[in-house]
């Protein structure tokens, strides 16, 4: 007996220690209603979602079978034949008493509770793997908790939008865990922003693989280039273009080796290729050597002197204001190259910070320099109605090189690895510039409030030449044409004359040697 309690002290102990099977069980129903509660919620949404064409078909389908047994008393001969001791034919005649939706009801509940059962265990499942892969990126709110899922959808074949409630934590903290979210999902982020509102977030996967590079001869033949427009790379969304219409300016940003000179000639020769109607007028003050290539176009003229690029500036702004006369005459509001017999203007700046930097006033360019500013001031704020549009290459940003007004009114904007926090910010705002892999061409194409990253196309100079020289031949032959002569025709021949030992036009060619 002393084995036993026999006072009360113990007996108080013993009756204190946890019942386990009772605790077990207690936790088993706890589970159960919860899985069976977030199975029947995510059934009732099924039905109103793109998944009703499989949930739908399904319940009618349960409640069909339901309906044929019930209204035939089948079930009720099935209980007798299994246990006729327990079922006895009185027991089951009075149960047939009972009105048959009754029958219909219950025998509806019994099959449905095992898709109820599968479905919650598959939501629950989803939500505690969430749970643990958040806790490891440590992506929790100051209580220790979780976002918590809230939907998913498919998009298409590669990718899937997942929406979460926040639970109080900020898309900053999420944008600073991406490259852990990815490692545990094992997947590509493409984007995170908020849902319909700041309390839930939505992020976009995609399975898809960025190629390490991209010739743009590949990317022509994966997609055909829209009427005046030119590639931006490969996404995660597919290959991406530009029109240029829709800018209305560019800038290209990033350090040596990171591919900006290389995107901006597939963009120069995107548009040549793609738009019937244009005149390009490419800057390269450091000798032209960058866009030699492009000396074939007929509809080309390469710049090398910053006195003559302030003259190009300049006749662009003169053909600006003219079409402006012209569209407050014809009652328009914007120039359409075939309909108003005007050549799309491209001006294209190598380098911009050579033409645009800060000069000592003891500089013989100084007066040059800050013409060239105001020009481009000008051009960048008013040029969209017109049909002009300002393409901007550089390798050194700072505000002292790329002024905040002509900045201001670039809205599209491409970013390649940069070196500092500071020229991540002036291109793109934020600092993912500085976070980019060292691939060449591996950049961050930014327009409105949209970034996407993207793997942009390499083009040789053999490709643009000889791409160049079939723009040539078809001018030749009549299949392309500008609607108006070149701008500053006239100038070129009348400097050429006067300042013979200072600028000569090379074999009647649109090239201008200092």
């Amino acid at each position: 007996m002393s084995n036993y309690p026999n006072n009360k002290d113990s007996f108080s102990k013993f009756a204190s220690k946890p019942d386990a099977i009772g605790q077990f069980v207690t936790e088993v129903l706890q589970e159960a209603i919860m899985v069976g509660s977030i199975g029947f919620w995510h059934l009732l949404k099924s039905i109103f979602s793109k998944r009703g064409i499989i949930t739908i078909p399904l319940i009618s389908g349960i409640g069909w079978v339901s309906y044929r047994i019930g209204s035939k008393a089948q079930h009720l001969v099935y209980l007798y034949e299994l246990e006729p001791r327990l079922f006895t034919a009185s027991r089951v005649n009075w149960l047939w008493t009972f009105p048959m939706m009754y029958h219909v009801g219950i025998l509806f509940a019994l099959f449905a509770f095992p898709v109820v059962i599968v479905m919650g265990i598959w939501a629950r499942s989803i939500r505690t793997k969430f749970k643990r892969i958040f806790k490891n990126a440590r992506l929790v709110n100051g209580l220790g908790d979780t976002p918590k899922l809230i939907r998913e959808r498919r998009i298409d074949k590669e990718r899937r939008l997942y929406l979460f409630d926040a639970n109080g934590i900020g898309i900053s903290e999420f944008e600073g865990k991406k490259e852990q979210i990815e490692s545990h999902f094992r997947s590509n982020v493409e984007t995170i922003k908020y849902g319909a509102h700041k309390g839930q977030i939505a992020v976009t996967f995609s399975k898809q693989i960025f190629p390490e590079k991209l010739h743009f001869n590949e990317l022509v033949t994966m997609k055909v280039l829209p009427k005046e427009s030119f590639y931006i790379g490969i996404s995660v969304e597919g290959v991406k273009t530009q029109e240029i219409a829709a800018l209305p300016h560019m800038l290209i940003a990033g350090t040596t080796g990171g591919g900006k000179s290389v995107f901006f000639k597939q963009c120069l020769l995107g548009l040549l290729e793609s738009s019937p109607h244009l005149q390009m007028y490419l800057i390269d003050l450091k000798s032209g050597l960058e866009m030699i290539d492009f000396k074939k176009a007929p509809n080309v003229q390469v710049i090398k002197h910053i006195d003559q690029a302030v003259l190009v500036l300049g006749l662009v702004e003169r053909e600006m204001k003219d079409r402006f006369a012209y569209l407050e005459m014809v009652n328009r509001k914007q120039i359409v190259p075939e309909i108003d017999n005007k050549d799309r203007v491209i001006i294209g700046v190598d380098e911009a910070s050579v033409l645009y930097m800060n000069r000592s006033r003891h500089d013989p360019d100084y007066e040059a320099a800050l013409e060239a500013r105001r020009l481009a001031d000008s051009i960048s704020k008013l040029s969209r109605a017109a049909a002009i549009h300002l393409l901007l290459a550089t390798q050194k940003l700072d505000r002292q090189v790329i002024p905040t007004s002509v900045s201001e009114n670039i809205s599209g904007r491409m970013a390649f690895r940069a070196n500092s926090l500071q020229g991540s910010l002036i291109v793109l705002g934020t600092k993912d510039a500085c976070e980019l892999p060292e691939i060449p061409g591996r950049g961050i194409w930014s327009f409105g409030t949209r970034k996407v990253i993207v793997q942009a196309p390499f083009v040789d100079e053999k490709t643009v030449k000889s791409r160049c020289q079939g723009i040539e031949d078809m001018f030749k032959t009549g299949k392309r044409k500008i609607l108006g002569k070149m701008l500053g025709d006239a100038q070129w021949e009348a400097t050429s004359q006067k300042q013979d030992d200072t600028y000569v036009v090379v074999e009647g060619k649109n090239d201008l040697q200092a």
